[in-house]
């Protein structure tokens, strides 16, 4: 009784201190391995900095290594994420890391060999990042999909600790790696990281995708990429998640770009003391995560959560402009990590609550574009600034900008969200139980129309509905979508709904959501009192040349 006992308080605190995810023995190894690979990435940045000094002692050069490793984030992170979508996450994941592992190796034998040149790092340098980016938006999803929905935030929680993690050891690792022996060391102990990782996922199950397998061919990529589109487009939940991300990664951008200027010009710290910052930075942002977030989201709502945080970092920024006491300075420092990492945790969180699993990577993936692209043009803006007003000040401006962002809830609130409902209602839509034609054989699009007869007096309310109805259709895919009143009877109106090809309208069936039938729910109850409406399915019969 004891022994149970004592069993139950640990598990106790493994939740409480948002651990809980690691009891599930394929999450914690594929979080142990992802760890390894962030150490990885951020110890091939160490060295490939270094060795470019050497090279080419050119601080444009040098800058290119940056360069070449953010540009593939712009140039593969929707692809990254549409293919995530369509395709075996797993096997994806395993290609890019056989990928990755061969351009490490390659890349530590020629720098062993002696015959590197700076054309040759920066190459290698850009394909590593663009194998990175085609990591990065599978991983979330399928470590996501091994723990239970409850455990969902702790999990993007853990997901965004590994990454602080990853960075301050790789970096701090990496550095003392090169100055024992070179660069080329840590190019091969980064390839031993995409090998654990092959070997982990060897042992994940096949098809390890969050959302249920289909029937259905997979999706054609150019239609998936206009999914996508639509989805951004029309979509409430993505207007939240890509306006409050992209403004917060904007403003908050200026903390750790000026910080290595801050700390030499300002401070007059070595190399040391800024790793220190780091440290510390990072630290918060661990003890956050696993500690103090699992005790706040069960009491706080999401909003207030976010708005809390930005305010405290806000501060945090403020402060760090004037503050000269190092011991002080490290204490805002780790403040700034608790309340970055809250801030990440949540807008992952509402990424992959807040749209269907069928297209959740290529949400995650615009995610990540949103804050990688933030965090880049932010640097420069902020830059710009502190060249001309000095540091302080610009942390000064950046902590009020990032202090004024938080108005922005009042038109994109998390509390918008609340209400929707992305669960699949695969039983909601019916087919005609006769097919006169093979419409599986044509490729044309499919038309759906929707003849309604309403009280006129209901007009306003019913149009209203419905837009909102085509709205979601739209977000959830619907190529067409278009409500037709008729100019002789203004109680009959006829709702136009286009798929690209007959499959996709059947791949609509199946993804069809809860939301759609709440609203279609509301609809019907307007026009209970009179005829139901007529469904009628067509199929396009252009004429193929």
């Amino acid at each position: 009784m004891v022994e149970r006992e004592g069993q139950l308080h640990d598990e106790e605190n493994i939740s409480a201190s948002g651990l809980s995810p690691l009891r599930s023995s394929l999450y914690r190894t594929l979080w142990i391995a992802s760890l390894f690979l962030y150490i990885g990435a951020a110890m091939y940045d160490v060295g490939a900095s270094w060795l470019m000094t050497s090279l080419a002692p050119n601080p444009l050069f040098v800058s290119l290594i940056t360069t070449a490793t953010t540009l593939p984030i712009f140039l593969f992170a929707l692809p990254s994420g549409t293919l995530s979508d369509i395709f075996d996450r797993r096997s994806i994941l395993l290609i890019t890391c056989a990928y990755m592992f061969t351009i490490s190796t390659l890349l530590g034998m020629l720098t062993l060999v002696g015959v590197t040149t700076p054309t040759v790092l920066l190459m290698l340098t850009f394909a590593l990042g663009a194998g990175m980016t085609m990591i990065r938006t599978p991983i979330i999803p399928i470590m996501s999909g091994l723990v239970s929905s409850s455990e969902l935030p702790a999990a993007l929680t853990l997901s965004a600790v590994a990454g602080n993690i990853g960075r301050v050891v790789g970096s701090a690792v990496g550095g003392f790696i090169v100055a024992a022996f070179a660069p080329w060391a840590v190019f091969f102990l980064n390839s031993a990281s995409f090998l654990a990782m092959i070997i982990v996922l060897s042992r994940l199950p096949r098809n390890s995708h969050i959302h249920k397998q289909s029937s259905l061919p997979p999706e054609n990529i150019i239609r998936a990429i206009r999914a996508q589109i639509r989805y951004v487009r029309y979509s409430q939940p993505a207007h939240v998640l890509i306006v409050r991300a992209g403004l917060f990664t904007l403003c908050s951008s200026a903390l750790l770009s000026l910080l290595p200027l801050l700390a030499k010009n300002e401070l007059r710290l070595d190399s040391t003391g800024f790793g220190l910052l780091l440290g510390s930075f990072a630290t918060g942002a661990i003890i956050g995560g696993i500690v103090i977030l699992p005790k706040l989201r069960p009491n706080i709502s999401v909003e207030s959560l976010i708005t809390g945080s930005i305010g405290l970092l806000a501060m945090v920024i403020f402060a760090t402009g004037y503050t000269r006491d190092f011991a002080i300075l490290c204490i805002i420092m780790g403040l700034g990590g608790v309340a970055y990492i809250t801030i990440l945790s949540k807008f992952y969180t509402i990424g992959m609550k807040s749209a269907p699993k069928w297209i959740g990577a290529r949400v995650l993936a615009v995610y990540l574009l949103v804050l990688n692209g933030g965090l880049a043009v932010g640097s420069v803006i902020w830059g710009i600034i502190a060249n001309s007003f000095g540091i302080p000040v610009t942390l000064s401006i950046a902590s009020l900008a990032l202090g004024v962002t938080i108005i922005a809830r009042k038109r994109y609130s998390t509390t918008l969200l609340d209400d929707l409902d992305f669960t699949p209602a695969s039983d909601h839509w019916s087919l005609p139980t006769e097919l006169s034609v093979d419409p599986p054989q044509n490729d044309s699009q499919a038309l759906i129309t929707i003849d309604y007869k309403i009280d006129p007096k209901l007009s306003d309310e019913f149009e209203q509905s419905v837009r909102e109805l085509g709205r979601i259709l739209k977000s959830e895919g619907m190529a067409y979508w278009e409500l037709y009143q008729d100019t002789t009877d203004i109680g009959h109106y006829i709702e136009i709904r286009i798929a690209d090809t007959w499959t996709d309208h059947m791949r609509q069936h199946e993804r069809v959501t809860k939301n759609v039938q709440v609203m279609e729910d509301k609809i019907r109850a307007l026009l209970k009192d009179g005829p139901q409406p007529i469904v009628s399915h067509y199929v396009g019969k252009s004429v193929h040349k």
